[in-house]
Formats: structure tokens, C-alpha cells, sequence
């Protein structure tokens, strides 16, 4: 494969991924002003608006197609926000990149560059949607206690549990008004509290938050003071948000020595490529080192996310 023909195929790679990102959030922006036109002309026959273009349900099926692509083994992804032209971008990116360096820098066969690109394709966006929604619970986790005193308050001033709900969920502490904002609105439409919960709580499926639902939806069947199980609840949150916090900070050293120790290899390959070139080129021609390569590469990578997924383990309380 000659560099002009890889060139040619990375720039319309490029140049496709930002016309999908151009289209999906031109889609985007059609959808969201023909619900604002519906809703300032409700006393219109809302038959004469007639369906949506046939171009913008194929793009919104294949948005949803795309999505669920890139979530897999993933078992909620409430918290994500990037919409699946950026999602796409993202893996051709990764893909190209892969494919770049696999096949025409390092030179490796085919059957070990094909599943490296198509690995890189779909872990890009996966690890993009998993950042997001990690950094979404850990915001959740740490606004809802606050939340929770709010309805407290609430309580005590003598407002039922359904208008304290609707409080949180208009004041702008994103994304726990978000959530919040779901329940009132199914309570709105009649649906009962429990099962409003309930269905919240699986959405989330975050601990802090499903124990907050279990207590609120027993004591709204049951009776009893709601207020003295909300103080409760709120102060074991804080409490185990502070273990959580005073573990991540003894492990600090132990996550720092990981990280050096996954590093140096590199280093020192970066290193001997500096010093000789040459040293190193069996492994890149010589198809019984491009089998070490990727040994070396799967160990390296093997090595960090089982260190990652201790230290995960070790912080999570």
C-alpha cells in the first residue's frame, strides 16, 4: 500500500466523520425546532405538520444503531452525552491510527493489524461514553446529599414529598435535577410514587441513590418520620464519600508506582530507538519478532488494567 493511497484514505476517513458530525447535529437542530414549533402552536391541528422526513428518521435510527454499537457491555449509560457522529469520529480516528501504525509503520501481517484496528474502532468511543458516565455518577454522588437536605427542609416546613421532589428538580445542580426532574414528571402524568422511584433507582443503579428510594417509597407506604431516615441516610453518604476519598488518598503512592512501572518499557524502547535505530528492527521485520511485539503490547496492556482494576476495587466502598 503506497503512502498516497493511506493519505488519500485518511483524509475521506477525516472528511467523513466531520460531514456525519455536521449532518447529526444539523439533525439535531431540526428536531429540537420542530418540537418548539409543535408546542407554540398547540391550538393548530397538529396533523398538518405532518410526519418528520424520511432523511431525518434514518438518521435518528441510525444514531440509535451507532450508540448501542459503542455500548456494548455496558449496562446503563444515563450519564453520557456525545451524540454518535462524534462517537463515529472517534473510532475512524482510532481505527486509522491503529491501522497506521500496525500495518504501514510497524509493518505487521494482516491477521494481527485487521483486529487491532477494528479493537481500536470500538474501544475509542467505548472508553469515551465510559469516562462520561463516570464523571457524571461521581458529580451525582457528590451533589445528591446536599439534595436530599434540600428535601429535608422541605419536609419539615410541612410540603409533601411529591413537591419536594419538584423543588429539587428545578433547581440547577445538574444531573441530580435531571433525575429528579423524571420522577415529578411521571408523577405528573399519574404514575405512583413507588413505581416512579423504583423505575429511577434501576435507571441509576448507583447504591447511594437506590437506597434513598427504598427509604422513601417504604416510608411513603408504610408512614413513619421520612425526615429522621432522610437525616440518617444523608449523613451515611457523607461518611462513606469520605472513606472513598481517604482511600483514594492512601493508595495515591501505590497508583503512582503502577503507572511508572507500565512506563518504563516504552521509555526504554523510545530510548533505543534514539540511541540505535537498527537495535530494535527484527522486531518489525522479522515475523517472529512482530509475534513478540504483540505478546509484549497485550502483556504491557494486560499488566496496567489488572493494577487499574485493583486499585478500583480497593477505593470502592
Amino acid at each position: 500500500m503506497s503512502r498516497g493511497f493511506l493519505a488519500m484514505v485518511l483524509l475521506m476517513l477525516g472528511g467523513g466523520a466531520m460531514l456525519l458530525v455536521a449532518i447529526g447535529s444539523r439533525t439535531h437542530r431540526v428536531i429540537i425546532t420542530r418540537r418548539v414549533e409543535m408546542i407554540a402552536a398547540a391550538h393548530v391541528d397538529t396533523l398538518r405538520a405532518g410526519p418528520l422526513p424520511r432523511i431525518t428518521r434514518f438518521l435518528r435510527m441510525a444514531d440509535e444503531f451507532i450508540s448501542a454499537v459503542f455500548s456494548f457491555r455496558k449496562s446503563h449509560d444515563w450519564g453520557t452525552r456525545s451524540h454518535s457522529p462524534i462517537l463515529l469520529a472517534i473510532g475512524l480516528l482510532g481505527g486509522a491510527g491503529a491501522w497506521l501504525v500496525t500495518r504501514t509503520m510497524l509493518g505487521l501481517p494482516g491477521w494481527i493489524a485487521v483486529p487491532l484496528t477494528i479493537m481500536a474502532f470500538l474501544t475509542g468511543p467505548h472508553l469515551k461514553l465510559s469516562m462520561e458516565q463516570a464523571k457524571t455518577e461521581a458529580l451525582f454522588t457528590d451533589r445528591f446529599p446536599n439534595a436530599i437536605d434540600s428535601i429535608i427542609r422541605m419536609l419539615r416546613a410541612g410540603l409533601p414529598i411529591s413537591a419536594a421532589i419538584r423543588a429539587v428538580a428545578t433547581e440547577p445542580s445538574p444531573p441530580v435535577d435531571a433525575v429528579f426532574r423524571v420522577i415529578a414528571d411521571q408523577m405528573d402524568i399519574g404514575v405512583p410514587l413507588d413505581v416512579a422511584l423504583a423505575a429511577a433507582g434501576q435507571r441509576i443503579d448507583l447504591p447511594d441513590f437506590r437506597f434513598f428510594t427504598v427509604a422513601v417509597a417504604l416510608q411513603h407506604a408504610t408512614g413513619g418520620n421520612l425526615t429522621t431516615t432522610l437525616e440518617i441516610l444523608s449523613d451515611i453518604i457523607r461518611k462513606r464519600r469520605a472513606m472513598r476519598l481517604k482511600a483514594k488518598a492512601v493508595t495515591a503512592e501505590v497508583r503512582m508506582t503502577s503507572y511508572i512501572l507500565a512506563s518504563i518499557p516504552l521509555v526504554i524502547v523510545a530510548g533505543l530507538l534514539a540511541i540505535n535505530p537498527n537495535y530494535l528492527a527484527p522486531l518489525i521485520s522479522d515475523p517472529r519478532g512482530n509475534v513478540i511485539v504483540v505478546i509484549a503490547v497485550g502483556s504491557l496492556a494486560t499488566g496496567f488494567l489488572t493494577m487499574r482494576q485493583m486499585m478500583r476495587h480497593a477505593t470502592r466502598i
